[in-house]
């Protein structure tokens, strides 16, 4: 990644709603050219999408939570790739350390984190039955911005 794509993404992450032909001005380059590149980072998965930033307990749900699993190593990416497709993980991936997997959940309350683990986590293949739990009581930061040094 060149310098430039550093600059722009350190630039939309603090506003992703800013104009091509803006973000062009901060770069030194052609509002067409920063599109094509943007563009290409959108294809190549380095931006994920364009999004903003909600704190989801001032937002309604009450639950935020870290699931660490336990699960059969033959199957990881499985349970990894099944768990990233429910709406209500914000986050998963296979892990080092006393997980093989961690997930961050939001969800309405503490019951239906609970119906969650146990009527969709625990039921699919591989996940051994331990799930340890961690809610949040409060967050006083949540970001998904990187500081590229450029």
């Amino acid at each position: 990644m060149d310098d430039i794509n550093k600059k722009i993404l350190n630039i939309l992450q603090n506003n992703y709603r800013i104009s091509y032909k803006e973000l062009g001005k901060k770069v030194k380059m052609a509002a067409s050219s920063v599109h094509n590149r943007v563009q290409r980072m959108l294809d190549e998965g380095i931006i994920k999408k364009e999004d903003t930033n909600i704190n989801p307990m001032k937002a309604g749900f009450e639950t935020v939570a870290i699931l660490g699993l336990s699960v059969d190593p033959l199957k990881m990416n499985k349970v990894a790739e099944k768990i990233a497709s429910y709406n209500k993980v914000q986050l998963v991936g296979i892990t080092t350390g006393d997980h093989d997997v961690i997930a961050s959940v939001i969800t309405k309350d503490e019951k239906s984190l609970w119906r969650f683990i146990n009527e969709k986590i625990k039921t699919i293949e591989g996940v051994r039955p331990k799930i340890n739990v961690s809610s949040f009581i409060d967050i006083f930061k949540m970001s998904h911005k990187i500081n590229f040094k450029t």
